[in-house]
């Protein structure tokens, strides 16, 4: 299922810690990253050949007895059944041996598969994939199983009440809006993000920053100078790529830590340019990382 989202990470970081148990605790938005050194799936700024072999990774789904069976790219409602989708397969197909699950008329697999074969992006509503090797449980020789590791997002100061803090304040909920309020408005701000406490970089003095976001918030802090786009220039390039998703194949987009996530279907060199040719009023090339959801099979 095509998804078009933005990964905002200060709100959604925000909001869930602090449902939990105050500032305590972290939750990871999607795609959210401090740095790209995180081993995931997909994988990031690879450009396909289809006129050679591909490899799709993800959940089969058919949603009828009759309907074409599909490889999930992508996003994945997780409800019963699940809902996704992706390229259709072409060719022979079975699913002996792959366990799959089966609910009101329609079939998937609570597992990710491996799937080689051709690819054609412009054969039908999301492309067709056309089977060289049997569905296999295990990734091919050269590539490596999708790693679930998380991603560290380490507090970054020594002492953060220094400049007006206490430990035990900023727990109410009326603080917590004045701080998340504030935040986009600083001058320079990237993102924020929390550990055991509230996190922020900024593109300018981290100092004034701090001063400013100590006027609402007593709490934890700690901020940090950090070069690279601000969430107002993500934003921007979010919001113009999210005119061209479907045109360019795209499956989201969105911020991650001072860097423009986007995740495709499959980009050849020719779509590559022409997502950096939309985002280049707000950020460069080096700020954007794109990944695939179809890879090369390693030769």
């Amino acid at each position: 299922m095509r998804q078009f989202r933005t990964t905002l990470t200060l709100t959604v970081v925000i909001s869930a810690a602090l449902a939990g148990c105050g500032s305590e605790g972290r939750t990871t938005p999607p795609a959210a990253s401090l740095s790209p050194s995180s081993s995931a799936s997909p994988v990031a700024d690879i450009d396909v050949d289809l006129s050679r072999e591909v490899v799709a990774h993800g959940m089969l789904m058919q949603r009828s007895t009759t309907a074409p069976v599909e490889i999930c790219v992508g996003g994945v409602n997780t409800s019963y059944p699940p809902q996704c989708g992706g390229p259709t397969f072409a060719g022979e197909f079975s699913w002996d041996g792959l366990k799959p699950e089966r609910s009101r008329g329609i079939t998937w697999t609570n597992a990710s598969v491996w799937a080689v074969g051709r690819f054609d992006p412009k054969a039908g509503p999301t492309g067709t994939f056309t089977l060289t090797r049997p569905i296999a449980m295990t990734a091919p020789a050269g590539m490596t199983e999708p790693s679930s590791d998380g991603v560290d997002f380490p507090q970054l100061c020594k002492d953060p009440y220094a400049g007006g803090g206490s430990k035990g304040a900023g727990g109410s909920g009326a603080d917590t809006n004045a701080l998340t309020t504030l935040l986009p408005t600083l001058d320079g701000y990237v993102a924020s993000y929390v550990s055991s406490l509230f996190n922020v970089l900024v593109t300018g003095d981290a100092a004034a920053a701090q001063r400013e976001i100590r006027k609402v918030w007593k709490g934890g802090l700690c901020v940090e100078q950090r070069d690279g786009p601000t969430e107002a220039a993500i934003n921007a390039a979010h919001e113009a790529l999210g005119k061209r998703f479907k045109d360019l194949g795209l499956l989201s987009s969105g911020g991650s830590m001072g860097a423009l996530e986007v995740e495709a279907v499959v980009v050849d060199a020719a779509t590559r340019a022409r997502i950096l040719e939309i985002v280049k009023p707000w950020v460069t090339p080096d700020q954007v990382r794109i990944s695939n959801s179809i890879r090369p099979l390693p030769q």
